[in-house]
């Protein structure tokens, strides 16, 4: 196996919230075929790339932005989005967008912790943010491949995995940036202990 195909299947913890719309399959293929199955992927921040293999450890850590001024411009992205959803004349604009919160992601897909009930087979469209720095917003096509029952915070959720479905290269690498960037946080605070 190809040093590139095994980093599309490292895990790390997702700590985001995730939203997302349930889609019929032929639901999805007309937007497959449609060529609008790459939904973009956008960002905040300094000039940036994702990590090729190889230069992991060379990706630089530090802070484009300080922390507040991330938590700022990300509050005003989200209060921005609430106003423009009050001054729709469509208000059926939101209707089918359920939340939930990510459990962990890799290149392949990722599991998220929801109360909306869905079914093995359903294609989720799935919005959420990875990295403070840049901000990275993705919005990937998902097919669920198991659905569980999970006891959270002190009530009964959904423990749903999802398998990515014709994610962009670039969103990809995305992903597997922060995956390594997850594993190296980690390893240093074990070393601080």
């Amino acid at each position: 196996m190809m040093g590139k195909e095994r980093r599309k299947s490292v895990r790390a913890p997702l700590f985001a919230e995730v939203h997302f719309r349930v889609m019929d399959v032929h639901e999805y293929e007309a937007v497959r075929d449609k060529g609008d199955s790459l939904p973009p992927c956008r960002f905040m921040g300094g000039a940036v790339r994702p990590v090729s293999p190889g230069e992991e450890e060379d990706y630089p850590v530090g802070r484009v932005f300080g922390p507040n001024l991330i938590d700022i411009l990300i509050n005003i992205e989200d209060k921005l989005d609430r106003v423009l959803k009050l001054l729709s004349k469509d208000d059926n604009r939101d209707e089918g967008i359920f939340a939930g919160y990510g459990i962990d992601i890799s290149g392949d897909g990722m599991k998220m912790a929801c109360d909306k009930a869905v079914k093995v087979g359903q294609v989720l469209k799935i919005s959420f943010r990875i990295f403070r720095s840049p901000i990275i917003s993705l919005e990937v096509f998902g097919k669920v491949v198991r659905v569980r029952p999970v006891e959270r915070d002190g009530g009964r959720h959904r423990e749903v995995a999802v398998d990515f479905l014709d994610l962009a290269e670039e969103s990809r690498e995305w992903i597997i940036a922060y995956v390594f960037q997850m594993q190296r946080e980690a390893i240093r605070s074990r070393k601080k202990r």
